[in-house]
């Protein structure tokens, strides 16, 4: 592989990392709406508007390599997406329940453990006996262990909060976050596997005319818009149960829908850019980048979730042993880094 294609896709899946580790931090600055509002409509611009719009400017006659492409090809990853729709929903209720940090370190945790070993067994089995895959095994392995000492963190910093307040019932609404975190993390990894299923329709892409590096986008588009139909009932079924919907129209707030669409921006950026960096990284481009781009974003969610105040009060143990876990992932992301 050549260094500058493994430099340049290692880099964009750090920046494709940040940008999805840090997506739901403008929630933080919404008003009045509920979980669902901001939701739907950050699902909106992230798994509709953006993808499509760059699927249209970058992909020559997009409509034409549907057509092409076998039915039992776009219906995979339609169901792979719809999957990953379920693991979106958790993802977001686990922010909304139990904090940025500690939301990102569970359910992108589990994505690094499914979405970077199954891979390689069910496509290329061989490649765990080689060199490169089992440095591949030993940096997911250690960002595994830096993962689960966020995770430990997490709990710990919860049960000092609640120590302080004295609140039993946060414990039961802290169970329930981590359990939903839990779901989403082991469905979150179909969205790896939409991008594999979907390799009929970049080759088709280049062959229409688009470039190797945008041949991914109409993959993203089908595999979103599964994503966005699970999203898109699971709300509206809030809307009906809690009379939210009312609530998308609310005067002077216009600053939620500028928020949404920030929101949408970063998270779709970053997906885009780890398309981009699976084409640089060769033949095992998913199960490099995908770790890469987890840890990434577990490190700088937990960043985030540090200056927006989400540890103020914890103490010094949960924060230390956060600091522990983050060492693990840069260490990890080093050794997956020089397995090529």
């Amino acid at each position: 592989m050549a260094t500058t294609h493994l430099v340049t896709g290692l880099s964009l899946s750090l920046i494709s990392g940040i940008f999805l580790g840090t997506f739901a931090w403008p929630m933080k600055k919404i008003l009045l709406w509920k979980w669902e509002n901001t939701w739907l409509l950050y699902s909106f611009w992230a798994l509709i508007i953006l993808p499509w719009s760059l699927a249209f400017i970058t992909v020559p006659d997009l409509w034409s390599i549907y057509m092409n492409t076998p039915f039992s090809v776009l219906l995979t990853v339609f169901l792979f997406g719809a999957g990953w729709g379920i693991a979106s929903i958790g993802f977001g209720i686990g922010l909304n329940t139990i904090g940025l940090s500690l939301g990102t370190a569970i359910v992108l945790g589990l994505n690094n453990a499914i979405g970077s070993i199954l891979p390689i067994i069910l496509y290329t089995p061989n490649e765990l006996i080689s060199p490169a895959g089992k440095d591949i095994l030993l940096g997911v392995a250690i960002m595994l262990g830096g993962i689960l000492f966020c995770a430990i963190a997490g709990s710990q910093k919860e049960k000092a909060l609640q120590k302080r307040e004295n609140n039993t019932l946060k414990n039961n609404h802290f169970t329930k976050g981590l359990i939903i975190c839990l779901i989403a993390g082991v469905f979150g990894a179909m969205f790896n596997f939409a991008l594999v299923a979907g390799k009929p329709m970049e080759v088709l892409s280049v062959q229409h005319g688009a470039s190797v590096l945008n041949a991914a986008n109409p993959t993203w588009c089908v595999s979103l818009l599964g994503g966005f139909v699970i999203t898109l009932a699971y709300c509206l079924y809030l809307f009906r149960n809690n009379g939210t919907g009312k609530l998308m129209s609310t005067p002077g707030l216009l600053k939620n829908w500028f928020y949404t669409a920030i929101m949408g921006f970063m998270w779709f950026g970053g997906v885009a850019l780890f398309g981009i960096a699976v084409m640089n990284l060769g033949k095992l481009g998913a199960s490099i980048g995908w770790p890469v781009i987890q840890s990434m974003a577990v490190l700088s969610g937990n960043v985030v979730g540090i200056i927006s105040g989400e540890w103020k009060g914890s103490g010094r143990k949960p924060l230390a042993t956060m600091l522990i876990g983050l060492l693990l992932l840069v260490v990890g992301i080093l050794v997956i880094s020089g397995s090529f």
